[in-house]
């Protein structure tokens, strides 16, 4: 602690006092406008923040790092905090920015402050709202207070009073310019104040994640910096996620604002779905976790393992996904036939026919049985033979009714050409986030479902039990392939099966519902 430094119980009283004369409209228990009250991690935070102050009368803090989970009134108590500042923090000019990488989340923030002015009559005729500049602007002190996000205008030669940054988390190198232009700012004001507030992310080396470990050493006891608060509710890394009574270390507000019927049911969802159990984490416990977690269990993927008639399939109109693999290793073309609902599925596979059993030996898998099964086609030569590939395809197209061929852009242009002279219709299917999370959700519930036939095939088995899902901060997911230097596990079937799932949603008109709630869409 700062010689001098004292405790006034002053700031955080007026902050209540000021709190009691505004309302909260959105998100309320009772669904009804209700008189903002601060619950008790607000009044220790808000308390501890603005009480403590130096020799000099100014605050002590001048950085701060809040995070919990979601729900917990963490964008109503922002804008309280910004409303505050603005009005009351003894600022020339006071300017407070309340930062988010997001247009929405930004806006949340700010409709969340502007209702409440609108909840008071005289605050609502002192301060001029400007919701297309998302400002609102105190003319008695000639301070302001604005929501920013990524999308807008750099700040630089801004001089904020106060920076507030919703969901730190989200921040990504992308906005490392904002960050900087924001946080350099400050230099000129009497007791410049920057607050994290946020939930758990997945990038350590991230400017989050630098600032959380720099907040969890301070906690720990490892940093001593009197200038810096922090408040962390999280479930620690080794505790069980799923019991409910250790909930409340990372929900401040459970029980008063966030329903723990609500949280079972997303406990319940997340132990079906694998790949969602890192965001619940994330998200409802505050927890830090890994990007990737493992998608489709096998046992869940072994209920679908239903038998598919290639004679009965003739007839019926199919989409195909290739992936290629580079040089020699496994290369994976897969057919999906929608029918009456329901998805089946067919791969084949590809290696080349020169050094199987070195192949076999150094991964650990039987190409070589796999291959004696028919269950890989083996091409001439020492590297992936394009052309015995694409003939193969071409056959395929002769006996079934494939409607197109997608492929990753980046793996077989040659091969993708050689198609479109022969006839096929192809597309180019990208890897990022934006083209494999709609057919990835889709295919895990209609795994999930048992929808989803694929005849049990060994190969494509294999590459679903090397299949981790990654996720991006939205919760768009996608297949992670492995480091071919570093591990023998293969996803290439998975990969082709994604591509064929993601042509079939595009090219039978189910594409914009899917693309824009791909949780809710059912086949």
């Amino acid at each position: 602690m700062i010689e001098g430094a004292y405790f006034d119980p002053r700031p955080l009283q007026k902050l209540e006092e000021f709190a009691s004369t505004l309302e909260l409209t959105k998100s309320t228990k009772s669904g009804r406008p209700e008189t903002f009250s601060l619950l008790p991690h607000a009044r220790k935070f808000f308390g501890n923040l603005l009480g403590w102050k130096r020799e000099d009368g100014t605050r002590l803090y001048r950085k701060a790092y809040w995070s919990m989970a979601r729900k917990n009134t963490k964008t109503q108590n922002l804008a309280l905090l910004g409303l505050d500042l603005l009005l009351f923090d003894e600022e020339a000019q006071p300017e407070i920015y309340i930062a988010a990488t997001e247009v929405e989340q930004a806006g949340e923030c700010y409709e969340a402050a502007r209702d409440m002015v609108r909840s008071n009559p005289e605050l609502d005729d002192f301060l001029v709202l400007t919701d297309y500049r998302k400002t609102i602007y105190c003319p008695a002190n000639g301070g302001t207070l604005q929501a920013l996000s990524s999308k807008g205008k750099t700040k630089h030669g801004s001089n904020p009073s106060a920076l507030i940054f919703d969901e730190l988390h989200a921040w990504g190198p992308e906005h490392q310019e904002l960050y900087d232009a924001l946080t350099t700012g400050r230099g000129a004001r009497r007791q410049p104040l920057r607050i994290a507030i946020t939930t758990a992310g997945t990038e350590e080396n991230s400017i989050c994640g630098r600032e959380y470990a720099y907040a969890r050493r301070i906690l720990n006891g490892q940093v001593k910096d009197p200038t810096y608060y922090t408040d962390i509710y999280e479930l620690p890394k080794d505790a069980d996620w799923c019991d409910e009574s250790l909930w409340h270390l990372a929900n401040p507000a459970l029980d008063k604002v966030v329903s723990r019927q609500f949280l079972r049911e997303e406990r319940d969802e997340a132990l079906n779905s694998p790949h969602k159990q890192n965001t619940f984490r994330r998200l409802y416990l505050n927890q830090w976790t890994e990007s990737a977690e493992q998608w489709i269990p096998l046992h869940v993927w072994d209920k679908n393992a239903g038998p598919v008639d290639l004679d009965r399939l003739r007839g019926e109109v199919c989409f195909g996904g290739l992936d290629l693999a580079a040089v020699s290793d496994l290369t994976a073309f897969v057919l999906l036939w929608p029918i009456n609902g329901e998805w089946y599925i067919r791969p084949w596979f590809f290696l080349p026919e020169e050094g199987l059993a070195e192949r076999s030996r150094r991964d650990g898998v039987r190409y070589d049985l796999w291959a004696e099964q028919g269950l890989i086609d083996l091409t001439p030569g020492n590297t992936t033979d394009w052309i015995y590939v694409t003939d193969k395809i071409q056959k395929l197209a002769a006996e079934f009714q494939i409607r197109c061929v997608a492929f990753d852009r980046y793996g077989a242009r040659d091969v993708a050409t050689r198609l479109q002279d022969a006839g096929l219709e192809v597309i180019d299917w990208g890897q990022g986030f934006i083209d494999m999370s709609p057919p990835c959700k889709r295919l895990e519930l209609m795994a999930l479902s048992n929808k989803l036939h694929h005849g049990g095939n060994q190969p494509l088995r294999w590459n679903i039990d090397c299949c981790s899902a990654t996720q991006d901060a939205a919760g768009n997911i996608k297949p992670v392939k492995p480091d071919l230097r570093k591990s023998s596990k293969r996803i290439d079937g998975v990969v082709a099966m994604a591509m064929a799932a993601g042509v079939c949603i595009r090219m039978e008109g189910e594409g914009p519902s899917v693309y824009e709630n791909p949780d809710t869409a059912v086949m």
